[in-house]
């Protein structure tokens, strides 16, 4: 698959009982992930890491992400 279109796994797309953290914590994974494509992705996996460790006691970034359903990088952008 090419970097153009990158696929990742939908984080947004699950239950909707996970809070924010949660959440946050796995875009972490998400970012770093897609960051070997989109180098504009290390300074967005850095932030997402940052906020996680000083906001979150339980979470610790990266969190694991579930195979699933996927989304655009694009898509997965916007949703964050």
């Amino acid at each position: 698959v090419s970097c153009d279109k990158m696929n990742v796994t939908s984080i947004f797309a699950g239950d909707k009982k996970e809070n924010y953290m949660e959440i946050l914590c796995k875009a972490t994974t998400v970012a770093w992930e897609g960051r070997s494509c989109h180098r504009h992705l290390e300074g967005v996996y850095l932030n997402l890491l940052s906020l996680v460790r000083r906001k979150s006691t339980v979470h610790k970034a990266p969190c694991p992400v579930a195979a699933g359903n996927t989304t655009s990088l694009n898509d997965f952008l916007v949703n964050l």
